[in-house]
């Protein structure tokens, strides 16, 4: 017990020591970031001054460096620390605290390990090497694709020492129509988009990793009448803009103010419904008198964040970085570096190995309807130790669609086709060599194929609304499983809400949210 107190003595020191060094790094960029008191960069607007402090980051670095030396050397000391020492049967459960305590400073320690390599290359990507031009995609979460939604239109902006412009944007299906030449649609689209035989750049995110969806965009866009010159390219959703709104309120755009205030008949937020009465239109919303909404969109809230009172820049930056880890925001560089970095921090849509088990639902709305909007769905886990040793899995997917079917006739005079029939090509990828021994719950049924280093169980099913629909999967995983079991859950982008319930070796997880990509180790 003495030595444990020594072992957190030093480990607070080391922790303040990592503070100190981590405030005084930052506090030139406090009127950047909106904090209390005032910074450096105190001249010329808002993008100026994040112009100035962009400039400046590759400084940052060696103090990081020290912040990251002095957390290892307390995640060192604290991994020393064993909690059954200290029972929870005691006042204050101070086993859980200590585990607290030692979870804490390794998050901290990864965190800060993990962010360097992007604040190392963030000037670049904010073109302070000269200017750089990236393809924004709006993805429609509300009616799914593989990395987030089906993508209903695009714009280009172009940074330059930090100053960000429009060049443009348009619906994606103008783009599509200026394809020079048609590539055969691929097996799904064939399978479960009726009438659809070539691959269109509104179809191109099948593939469940994003980089690996983007290589395909790209090669389409490059066949399109005038492809841009571009350093990468950027996703976002509706949640996304809705999660910006709500900290900088109502936006302005062609006479009309967008808002997060629910409109019954969709009962969802007035942006939400403007978006989708936009996607539910594709080519002739306001008949083409504003292709380019998402563009000015884009444009407005970043105008009226940049003019934002520093005190909501703090709200601004949390609610952007929580986008990008719960993936309703998406970032693909063309450049090695800032690639490396955004995947590094789990920014990149990104489908990882992993050195234990590993679960990742995958699902495509190829419907059209916005159903997704309405769709609930719960997932449970069972797992168990089997003869051989080998790990045996059952997973069941539940849903529940909770919403009166709309007219979604092509020939209907007004309303929107929110929910219709949602028809779901479902993959759910698990760890290579995994063996399917059951399935059941789809109309097509589920078959085991192999895709991004992993075994892939697919199949397909169509829900009414109001129904419901359940499906399940037993497989075995070649894995062995000794003093703990470690499951890795990766989340797709654009879904939101939906419930996991983990069961393994007896021993079960609270009920949960999947909001974030989420490593679960069960010690036994």
């Amino acid at each position: 017990y003495v030595a444990d107190a020594q072992r957190g003595i030093g480990a607070a020191i080391d922790g303040v020591a990592a503070a100190s060094t981590f405030t005084e790094a930052i506090t030139p960029y406090a009127d950047v970031l909106g904090l209390a008191g005032e910074g450096t960069f105190l001249g010329g607007t808002a993008q100026e001054r994040l112009a100035k402090a962009v400039e400046t980051l590759s400084l940052v670095s060696p103090q990081i460096d020290n912040v990251g030396r002095d957390l290892a050397r307390a995640k060192g000391k604290v991994e020393k620390i064993e909690s059954w020492r200290y029972p929870n049967f005691l006042p204050g459960k101070p086993g859980e605290k200590v585990d607290f305590a030692k979870s804490t400073i390794v998050n901290l320690e990864s965190i800060i390990v993990d962010t360097k390599p992007l604040l190392e290359v963030l000037p670049s990507i904010m073109g302070q090497d000269g200017e750089k031009k990236y393809l924004v995609l709006f993805q429609n979460d509300k009616e799914l694709r593989p990395t987030g939604g089906f993508i209903t239109a695009y714009a280009v902006f172009r940074i330059e020492k930090g100053i960000i412009a429009s060049e443009g944007s348009s619906d994606i299906y103008n783009l599509d129509n200026t394809l020079l030449k048609r590539v055969p649609a691929p097996e799904p689209i064939i399978k479960y988009l009726p009438n659809v035989a070539s691959l269109n750049l509104r179809d191109s995110n099948l593939s469940a990793d994003y980089l690996s969806s983007m290589k395909t965009f790209e090669d389409l866009y490059a066949a399109t009448a005038d492809p841009k010159d571009i350093d990468g390219i950027i996703a976002l959703d509706t949640q996304f803009v809705l999660t910006m709104m709500e900290v900088l309120g109502p936006i302005d755009a062609y006479g009309t103010s967008f808002t997060t205030e629910k409109v019954p008949s969709c009962d969802c937020e007035h942006i939400i419904y403007e978006l989708e009465r936009y996607a539910d239109q594709p080519v002739a919303y306001e008949k083409g008198a504003r292709k380019d909404i998402i563009g000015v969109l884009m444009q407005q809230m970043m105008d009226k964040a940049f003019n934002a009172p520093k005190s909501q820049w703090p709200n601004l930056l949390g609610k952007t970085i929580d986008s990008l880890r719960q993936k309703h925001l998406l970032l693909y560089f063309h450049d090695a570096e800032a690639q490396q970095a955004v995947e590094r921090i789990n920014f990149a849509g990104r489908v990882y190995e992993y050195d234990g088990d590993f679960l990742y639902i995958n699902e495509t709305n190829f419907a059209g309807a916005k159903s997704n909007l309405y769709v609930q769905e719960k997932v449970k886990q069972q797992a168990k130790i089997g003869k051989d040793g080998n790990l045996e899995k059952k997973i069941t997917i539940e849903y529940k669609y909770p919403r009166r079917m709309d007219n979604c006739s092509l020939e209907r005079q007004g309303g929107l086709c929110l929910a219709g029939i949602y028809r779901d090509w479902i993959r759910v990828y698990v760890p290579k060599g995994s063996t399917l021994t059951k399935a059941s719950g789809t109309e097509v049924a589920i078959t085991a194929t192999e895709d991004l280093g992993k075994t892939v169980f697919e199949g397909f099913f169509t829900l009414r609304p109001e129904g419901t629909a359940k499906i399940e999967i037993e497989y075995t995983v070649p894995i062995k499983v000794d003093k703990q079991y470690k499951l890795l859950i990766q989340k797709q982008p654009g879904t939101q809400g939906h419930t996991y319930e983990i069961e393994a070796m007896g021993r079960r997880q609270k009920p949960f949210p999947l909001d974030t990509d989420k490593e679960i180790i069960f010690k036994l």
